[in-house]
């Protein structure tokens, strides 16, 4: 984006490049969601190719992320401070980042599905996913929040909606331990590098809702400074 794109941005609300970046982390979980989903029905086919282009994925949601670095406006008032907004900017760097390590892992080696595994991974999937997408929803809220002056009844219903993402992610802590004690039970089914590759993949997956109620955390953070 034009530098000059990207600071009229700013002009408008310091949060709607944030959201740009959003939607393009959007991009590369969504993708990374629809590789596991292929792993899940059998389909490894061309899973490196995949894996590559949700790097580049990944690179686009970097190119944004760097083009706000270098066009947060300097010594202008804005309604969030510049390391507030760099804050959030990192947690949702992290995302896209857990997006690209899940594509990579499976392109090493994709995990291998037992039949009373597939359906709890699909859970655990979708259960971060959700918390992700709840997130994205308090993101689409900051600007409301600017013009109610991060307070009044806004802020307690976004506050609410910060509360959804935290049950998300303690739901999906849940459904990990679960899904790890049954991929323990196969532990004659799976060999060394088997288990693993599920080991690191839950692990992966954990961080999309770990980093969501993180990002969400962060936005509680701001109406409990104003």
């Amino acid at each position: 984006m034009p530098v000059n794109a990207m600071a009229r941005l700013f002009g408008k609300s310091p949060f709607v490049p944030l959201q740009l970046h959003l939607d393009k982390i959007s991009d590369c979980v969504e993708a990374a969601v629809i590789l596991l989903e292929r792993i899940r029905s059998g389909d490894t086919a061309n899973i490196s190719k995949e894996a590559r282009r949700i790097s580049k994925l990944e690179h686009k949601a970097d190119l944004v992320k760097n083009d706000i670095r270098n066009n947060l406006p300097r010594g202008l008032f804005m309604a969030i401070d510049r390391g507030q907004l760099l804050e959030i900017l990192s947690l949702q760097d992290s995302i896209a980042d857990q997006g690209e390590d899940i594509a990579v892992l499976m392109s090493i080696r994709p995990v291998k599905i037992l039949n009373d595994l597939s359906e709890p991974l699909k859970e655990y999937i979708d259960g971060n996913l959700l918390a992700f997408h709840k997130v994205k929803e308090v993101m689409r809220e900051l600007d409301t929040l600017i013009e109610s002056g991060f307070g009044g009844t806004e802020a307690n219903r976004v506050d609410s909606m910060i509360e959804d993402v935290a049950i998300a992610e303690h739901e999906c802590d849940i459904m990990q331990r679960k899904l790890m004690k049954k991929v323990l039970d196969h532990e004659n089914d799976l060999s060394v590098g088997d288990f693993f590759v599920w080991q690191r993949l839950l692990h992966e997956l954990a961080g999309i809702s770990n980093y969501s109620e993180k990002l969400a955390n962060r936005v509680r953070m701001l109406l409990t400074l104003k």
